[in-house]
């Protein structure tokens, strides 16, 4: 009875008070009345929040001091309150990370939800998930928990897992539908990889990876494995055996847009009202210096080459990649068939 009523008296603490939201005594005396049927007088009250204090749990009280009949003075504690686990501040941001996720069936997204907010001071407001974020576009990636969930459990265990690997094809119907790779005699392709780490870059969860038989590092987007089974009977391959030339990834900035392939130191000059985004993309690491022949910033970063080539043409109003050379001629082939697709046809007017 004594284990259940202070657990009890620790959920009122928990749901009802914060530092904004404080209760006395006597407040409390009538809340776990009220909820739970529990009759608890002042001393016995006292010694569960005396209990729950030595336990750990950050309770606090305003202090007083009080006269006594006899002359003495004793100390009274009231307006207690429990620290809650998560500020406003953090919860809201939570909420809004998963809000932002649209990789995540909303389904899920309103369950993770509601879970956060059961640890929410009463100072947090209750904003309805669905209010937050219109999407453009939510992909059908229902077993996306499911699946981080597996790839956890698989590094936990230092094993490969299996799984099939889908793109995205019309159906008959004209919808996109998500459908496994398969090789050339039309069976199902299984890809079988050791998995390192998950990556989570414009709201995709990607998969770090050496993919059988190689010892390079690959990735794959979360959502789009299916099928997906642990295989206790392969030891995972150790990322210190991977290829030099194309191992494990040491900074964000080689993974841009997530594409496999080698790093390459690259050098471009970019106009110094888009300093903001360069750090956005490539991080505080990168090496920027005043291009005082230019007047523009030169950057230096190692990134893989195929995905700067797709940043280059984003950006490509107010950046000039300098080198490689290789990189250079592959953006001037695409920039001369663009201008050739562009040309003014009188005919599409």
């Amino acid at each position: 009875m004594k284990r259940q009523a202070i657990f009890q008296l620790l959920t009122i603490l928990r749901e009802e008070t914060d530092d904004q939201h404080r209760l006395s005594q006597q407040a409390l005396s009538d809340r776990m009345n009220e909820r739970f049927g529990v009759k608890l007088n002042r001393r016995t009250l006292k010694a569960y929040l005396d209990e729950l204090i030595e336990a750990g749990y950050p309770l606090n009280a305003t202090q007083r001091q009080r006269l006594l009949p006899d002359g003495s003075e004793e100390i009274v504690q009231s307006d207690w309150f429990l620290e809650p686990m998560f500020e406003v501040s953090e919860l809201r941001l939570l909420c809004d990370m998963l809000s932002g996720m649209a990789a995540i069936p909303a389904t899920q997204r309103e369950t993770l939800t509601e879970k956060l907010i059961r640890f929410a001071p009463p100072s947090f407001p209750r904003i309805p998930l669905q209010t937050a974020i219109t999407y453009l576009h939510t992909p059908p990636a229902q077993q996306m928990l499911f699946s981080v969930e597996l790839l956890c459990e698989a590094m936990q265990r230092n094993c490969m897992v299996c799984f099939q690997y889908g793109n995205y094809v019309l159906n008959e119907k004209g919808i996109p539908e998500l459908q496994p790779r398969t090789r050339e005699d039309g069976s199902i392709r299984k890809y079988f990889v050791s998995p390192y780490e998950i990556f989570v870059s414009h709201g995709k969860y990607y998969l770090i990876c050496c993919k059988e038989p190689y010892r390079t590092c690959a990735n794959y987007r979360v959502d789009r494995m299916l099928e997906m089974e642990l295989r206790e009977d392969f030891p995972r391959v150790p990322i210190k055996d991977l290829e030099p030339q194309n191992g494990y990834p040491t900074q964000l900035a080689e993974q841009l847009y997530m594409y496999s392939g080698n790093a390459e130191t690259v050098c471009f000059l970019a106009d110094k009202h888009i300093l903001g985004d360069v750090l956005d993309w490539f991080g505080t690491d990168t090496q920027i210096e005043s291009d005082r022949k230019s007047g523009q910033l030169r950057v230096t970063v190692t990134v893989n080459p195929t995905a700067m080539q797709h940043w280059a043409l984003q950006y490509g109003k107010y950046v000039t990649v300098l080198s490689p050379n290789s990189l250079r001629k592959e953006l001037a082939d695409i920039s001369a068939r663009l201008a050739e697709k562009y040309q003014i046809d009188k005919s599409y007017n």
